[in-house]
C-alpha cells in the first residue's frame, strides 16, 4: 500500500493501524474507506511507473576464478510516474547487486549492476529480483556462467 506519510513496507503493522485510525478520524471516514482509497491510490501508481529492460538474462560463459564477474542491467521507465526501487534481493550470497536509491523519471535510464562472486568453481546460475513501484514488479534478473580455476 501506498502510504504519503511513509513507506508502509517499512512500518510496523502498529504504526499503520494508528495511520488508518488517524486518517479515518481527520477525514469522517470509516477504516475500510481510507484503506480502500489507499489501495486504489496505490494502483494508480502502479499503473502509470514501468521498468523495461533491454536484457533480463546474461550468460557470462567461461571464466576465470578471481576475475570481474559483473553485468549491467540496463533499464528505461517507459512509464509516466517515476520508479522507486524498494528493494533488490539475490538468490545467493555469492551475488551482490546495486542499484539506483533515487526516483528514476519518466523516459530516464538506469542500471541495475550485478557482481558474481567468481572464486567459486564451477556451474553457475543465480536471480536477482527487483521490487519497485512498477507495473511489473517484480521482475526477475538472471546470470549464469562458469569458473574455472586460475593457476596463475
Amino acid at each position: 500500500m501506498f502510504c504519503p506519510a511513509a513507506d508502509a513496507q517499512e512500518m510496523s503493522k502498529k504504526e499503520f493501524k494508528n495511520y488508518i485510525d488517524s486518517v479515518a478520524t481527520a477525514d469522517n471516514k470509516t477504516k475500510k474507506e481510507v484503506k480502500d482509497s489507499l489501495i486504489k491510490l496505490d494502483a494508480s501508481l502502479v499503473d502509470n511507473a514501468e521498468m523495461t529492460f533491454k536484457y533480463t538474462d546474461h550468460n557470462f560463459g567461461t571464466v576465470m576464478s578471481g576475475s570481474d564477474v559483473s553485468y549491467d542491467f540496463e533499464f528505461i521507465n517507459t512509464g509516466k510516474e517515476p520508479i522507486v526501487i524498494n528493494n533488490v534481493s539475490t538468490s545467493c550470497g555469492c551475488t551482490t547487486p546495486s542499484w539506483p536509491r533515487e526516483p528514476i523519471p519518466s523516459k530516464g535510464r538506469a542500471i541495475i549492476k550485478v557482481k558474481y562472486d567468481s572464486n567459486r568453481i564451477g556451474n553457475f546460475s543465480k536471480t536477482v529480483t527487483v521490487y519497485s513501484n512498477s507495473k511489473n514488479s517484480p521482475v526477475v534478473l538472471s546470470i549464469k556462467g562458469s569458473v574455472q580455476y586460475n593457476n596463475k
